[in-house]
């Protein structure tokens, strides 16, 4: 359903952290706050050409980041330096995903599902097509639907308190707290994701395993030819 965390730590640092402190290192030594955002895009783009190159395939985590980075570049010359459009380009991101997971629960397959086979197929027809099968599986759907729920809920109130937090309090005292509730919302909402995948994982191979048994003693009960 998830990555490992072991597997999300690159793209986490390379797009996510270290466009975080090249811009914290750069806004002193630079005249705006659209050139130090331009410049830690370098970040988001190199992981993205790497993992293109490497994976043949688009990496999320990167074009998220670049997708965030690129609104704040917008905002800080279309707005000249706008302060609260900097602050809240993120929730706005967080928030579109969280309502898309939330509008997708009324689809065949919520978006959780398409995230999770994402991470998990790499893109490979064959794996995705093995993966299609695990939707076929007793408790799948609602579990996928359950975590895209919780994703949706999660994200969306992320961003509507980041809002509030952009537009009531200064903006370093803003990007410590902001830092600190956005970690701590996606780490709840990974650990939670896992935590789902190992009980239904169990469940699935208890369901299967006593379908198996139930099989089997049907067989030895039935009269022989």
């Amino acid at each position: 359903m998830v990555p490992s965390l072991r597997a999300l730590a690159p793209n986490l640092i390379v797009a996510g952290l270290l466009p975080v402190l090249g811009y914290a290192v750069l806004r002193p030594h630079v005249s705006s706050d659209a050139t130090a955002l331009a410049m830690v895009m370098i970040f988001p783009v190199t992981e993205i050409v790497f993992e293109r190159a490497r994976r043949g395939q688009f990496e999320p985590i990167g074009i998220i980041a670049l997708v965030g980075i690129s609104l704040g570049v917008i905002g800080a010359l279309v707005f000249n330096g706008n302060a609260t459009l900097l602050k809240v380009r993120e929730s706005l991101i967080t928030g579109i995903f969280g309502v898309i997971c939330l509008v997708s629960l009324a689809a065949k397959r919520p978006a959780m599902f398409y995230m999770g086979r994402m991470f998990a197929t790499g893109g490979d027809p064959t794996r995705m097509a093995e993966f299609d099968e695990v939707w076929t599986l007793p408790t799948v759907p609602g579990r996928f639907r359950m975590v895209t729920a919780v994703w949706g809920i999660g994200l969306t109130g992320e961003a509507v308190f980041r809002l509030v937090l952009a537009l009531s309090i200064p903006t370093q005292s803003f990007l410590i707290i902001s830092q600190i509730v956005n970690c701590g919302v996606l780490g709840g909402l990974l650990w939670f994701s896992f935590a789902a995948q190992r009980t239904g994982e169990q469940q699935v191979v208890a369901l299967l395993e006593a379908a198996e048994a139930s099989d089997a003693a049907r067989s030895s009960k039935a009269p022989g030819i």
